[in-house]
């Protein structure tokens, strides 16, 4: 059979096989998050615990990196689509220049924060749900007037110099790999101009050794400035789209399209006025319209809340000004307003595929692009970091979207291998400290609670799946013993005895499924039933094994390469059906290609 005769292949050449487990969970999405015997609950009470020992310092020295945590606002929880009491998981911090600032004297789940770049997120979410399939993969200029063809003939050809926008498409720049400049907005990056607040120079040029630039030069690419006197005043005003584009159209590309991911703000205002343009309505009644109205989310907006609602938003600092996000076109990219409550409620969402297909969910929480790290992929617009399980090397792939501008930092997060998710949101007037200890915090939920998922995960299956099954008829002595295996290296559920038609299965493994330890991977979920699928459990390989990446390929992703393979009358041997109650705990099992169905029995 084609998977024993891989395993041969290997051995006989030296090299202990391996096969790492499938893309995605090792256990059912663990269920229960909130209850007095959830290791989940408990794990949240013990980080709580540690944040309050943090602020308050009886922890004695604090950690230089979380420095400064006291004078950090900042909102956490988490959400599950399996539990909705998971969203009872949450920590607040109010520091003291919020309490004594114009805005909430006290933070919680429904307190508004500036979300900055979060707002890419939505965005996308709300081009997923409007966008018909085919607009995705067409370019820009089908879409945006002032960027159509005959207004792109003075463009040249020259790849160096310039964008080819007719070979940028909507999919492009929601997955930050279109090759734009990276922002068009004169206030954001140019070191020639002066800050639109403060009305300074950036930089003095001649203390940089830069050649002296006058302010017609700068108008070439930055038309929308020309009238400085209102692009001091508000820049976001004097930058309508049609001169937005204008200067764009002058600038040099990053890279050619789909070339490598390039952090791009400027393509999400593209793409904003695209959703605008296609829709029929302005930017803020698509968010209104597609996003917050269907999903409840009643503390979210496009801008700012009106003075008479900073009772509940989050403003560091005396200065309110710092309160506003970007507006006009910026909207799309980085200038909305939401909650800890309204952000668990979009995370829910997207998990439970309530306003897009379940296909489209799946397709769209895939890398689009690798980076030069081994670690760290992007999606549309994703942020994936691949989280490694310290004990058994089994890899967690986490979603996430950061936001971080002014005083206002924070990330959704979603980790599908647990259905599950948390939002880290926060804000003070010390940009440098916000930043770092906003990713902190992400980085204590994720390295605290993540192992915790996974256990939580075992325990549940345990309790659901772990067993004797035997069928009832009984002409056919079948049985099949399932148990959990919680080893520090290799955990799982495994088969511990089989036995089909009065055959012991178990000596048979390693020509049925490949090798004589097996454990069950769950592979599709719905309600009632779960599928899991066979998958041979291999020595580890010890690091140096191979001379290059071929045959690592081969004993390390086993897994794919031999998925559904071999069959008996068309149904794969590695294929285990379970019928589930409504308490999630398996009431029968079906080796598939034995066509027998044994019931639960302890």
């Amino acid at each position: 059979m084609r998977f024993s005769s891989h395993i041969f292949t290997l051995t006989t050449i030296g090299i202990t096989g391996v096969c790492s487990d499938f893309l995605g969970p090792r256990f059912p999405a663990p269920v229960d998050f909130a209850s007095n015997g959830s290791l989940v609950a408990a794990g949240w009470r013990n980080l709580s615990s540690t944040f309050d020992a943090y602020i308050d310092g009886s922890l004695g020295a604090t950690p230089k990196i979380l420095d400064g945590l006291d004078n950090l606002t900042f909102s956490i929880g988490m959400f599950s689509i399996h539990d909705p009491a998971a969203q009872s998981l949450q920590y607040h911090h109010t520091s003291d220049e919020v309490k004594n600032g114009p805005g909430a004297d006290e933070v919680d789940g429904d307190s508004i924060y500036r979300v900055a770049s979060i707002s890419k997120l939505i965005t996308t979410y709300a081009g997923m749900l409007e966008f018909k399939d085919g607009q995705w993969d067409k370019p820009i200029t089908d879409f945006v007037p002032s960027l159509s063809k005959s207004s792109l003939d003075k463009v040249g050809n020259d790849l160096t110099r310039d964008v080819q926008w007719e070979d940028v498409t909507l999919r492009a720049l929601a997955a930050q790999i279109a090759g734009v400049p990276r922002t068009a907005q004169p206030w954001s990056s140019d070191l020639l101009f002066p800050n639109p607040t403060t009305g300074m120079p950036t930089i003095d040029p001649a203390k940089f050794g830069l050649p002296p630039l006058n302010f017609t030069d700068a108008t070439t690419y930055y038309p929308c400035a020309a009238d400085y006197e209102l692009f001091l005043k508000d820049p976001l005003s004097a930058c309508p789209a049609d001169l937005y584009f204008h200067g764009g159209e002058a600038r040099p590309p990053s890279f050619q399209p789909w070339t490598t991911p390039g952090y791009a703000n400027n393509g999400f205002i593209l793409l904003g006025i695209a959703l605008a343009n296609i829709t029929g309505k302005p930017i803020a009644q698509v968010y209104h319209d597609t996003v917050f109205s269907p999903l409840s989310m009643t503390n979210s907006n496009s801008s700012i809340p009106p003075e008479s609602e900073w009772s509940h938003s989050v403003i560091a600092g005396d200065d309110p000004t710092q309160w506003e996000a970007p507006g006009g076109i910026s909207i799309s990219s980085g200038g909305l307003f939401s909650s800890l409550n309204d952000l668990s409620k979009f995370g829910t969402a997207l998990m439970n595929s309530t306003l897009l297909p379940a296909d489209k969910t799946r397709e769209w929480m895939k890398p689009v692009s690798h980076t030069a790290s081994r670690n760290f992929s992007v999606g549309a617009p994703w942020e994936i970091y691949r989280y490694t399980h310290e004990n058994t090397g089994a890899v967690t792939d986490i979603y996430t979207k950061l936001g971080d501008s002014g005083h206002y930092a924070g990330f959704v997060t979603l980790v599908p291998d647990y259905d599950a998710g948390f939002i880290v949101l926060s804000a003070s007037t010390n940009e440098t400290r916000k930043s770092i200890l906003a990713a902190t915090i992400a980085d204590l939920i994720t390295t605290t609670m993540l192992p915790i998922l996974e256990a939580e995960a075992a325990m549940e299956t345990k309790c659901n799946f772990a067993g004797t099954y035997e069928s009832k008829n009984p002409d056919l002595n079948s049985s099949l013993t399932l148990m959990l295996n919680d080893t520090p290296t290799n955990p799982g559920l495994y088969i511990s005895s089989w036995t089909n038609n009065s055959t012991d299965m178990m000596p048979l493994l390693p020509d049925l499924l490949g090798y004589s330890t097996v454990k069950l991977q769950p592979s599709i979920q719905e309600p009632g039933k779960v599928a899991f699928r066979a998958v041979p459990v291999l020595p580890e390989i010890p690091a140096g094994s191979f001379l290059g990446p071929f045959l690592g390929m081969q004993a390390l992703n086993g897994d794919w390469l031999v998925v559904d393979d071999p069959t008996y009358g068309g149904i794969a041997l590695s294929l285990f059906l379970f019928d589930v109650g409504a308490d999630g705990k398996a009431t029968t099992a079906s080796p598939a290609a034995t066509r027998t169905i044994l019931a639960r029995v302890r």
